[in-house]
């Protein structure tokens, strides 16, 4: 596979520039300015000890931080806070395990800008499609970490009490909140890019067979995938429902993202990335019953 991907570096230069220059623009215009910022916060947050003292305060959960945090900041914050709090033993592995699946999605202000003003026009869709795509894992993560605690009510106790005297702020932990937080954004614009760059290939490749091209595309990136739906998907039901499917799926780039994050520390135990991509997949054909049941009663909805 490798030496193919060469070949078409070598033999599509257009292409894979147009690719690349596509996925970077994606990543300098949309992730780097709304991400970066929450990402620093909240690893100064941790490693000040300041988090902790948030968590005595409200009477929350690292979990139920994680969740919510997760689901308003938008990919891959679920995904870093778990991380990073498993790392500081704030969490166990079979948490850690649960609230990377269940809190790693893309981010309200992407489904509401992108896909549904930009790209559906029907902005008035926003509050129900936002409980299609993000109550099931919620409610899922919830259930599962009632489960496994049993009777011991930590979903809304914090995991581990830490004294609010060994708060610091230096500028040490800033920089490396900063280092750490430019490291994560890297990373995700090498794998958006390269994941860019195979969809544009691929795109050409397959040329006017609109059937594979959807399902291709839409597996391996959620941007192409959207493009591809409007242009080739006859009506704005197929639309809606397929786009949410992909949106909650989460592509193979958002996956490989996901797995390059879970696997930073080598001397943690690893996550299961396998867990996380049998999630998605269930938790896209959930969203895609959802979509279709709820469309109706969309109509009536002013767009």
């Amino acid at each position: 596979m490798l030496c193919i991907f060469l070949l078409c570096l070598i033999f599509k230069p257009a292409l894979c520039v147009a690719g690349a220059r596509q996925g970077l623009l994606l990543w300098a215009n949309r992730l780097l300015p709304s991400l970066l910022p929450f990402l620093i916060i909240s690893k100064i947050l941790i490693q000040s000890g300041y988090l902790s003292a948030l968590i005595q305060k409200t009477k929350l959960s690292y979990a139920a931080f994680v969740l919510l945090a997760g689901t308003f900041f938008g990919f891959p914050m679920g995904c870093k806070l778990t991380y990073d709090l498993y790392e500081q033993k704030l969490l166990n592995k079979e948490e850690a395990t649960i609230l990377f699946c269940a809190s790693n999605h893309m981010s309200p202000a992407f489904v509401g800008s992108f896909l549904l003003s930009e790209t559906l026009h029907k902005p008035g869709w926003m509050i129900p499609t936002f409980m299609i795509l993000y109550l099931p894992a919620i409610i899922y993560g919830m259930l599962a970490l009632k489960f496994i605690h049993k009777n011991q009510d930590r979903f809304m106790e914090p995991v581990a009490k830490k004294s609010t005297s060994g708060l610091q702020l230096t500028f040490t932990i800033v920089d490396a909140g900063i280092m750490n937080s430019f490291e994560t954004m890297l990373k995700l614009g090498g794998y958006i890019m390269l994941f860019s760059v195979i969809c544009e290939l691929l795109s050409n490749a397959i040329g006017s067979f609109k059937i594979i091209k959807i399902i291709t595309i839409g597996m391996l990136e959620i941007t192409g995938a959207v493009k591809n739906l409007t242009s080739y998907l006859p009506t704005i039901r197929s639309q809606y429902i397929a786009m949410l499917a992909v949106t909650a799926f989460g592509g193979c780039c958002g996956i490989a993202q996901t797995a390059s994050i879970i696997h930073t520390n080598p001397t943690l135990p690893m996550l299961s990335i396998r867990r996380y991509i049998v999630f998605r997949i269930i938790l896209a054909f959930v969203t895609a019953i959802l979509a279709t049941i709820a469309y109706p009663f969309l109509l009536s909805i002013p767009a």
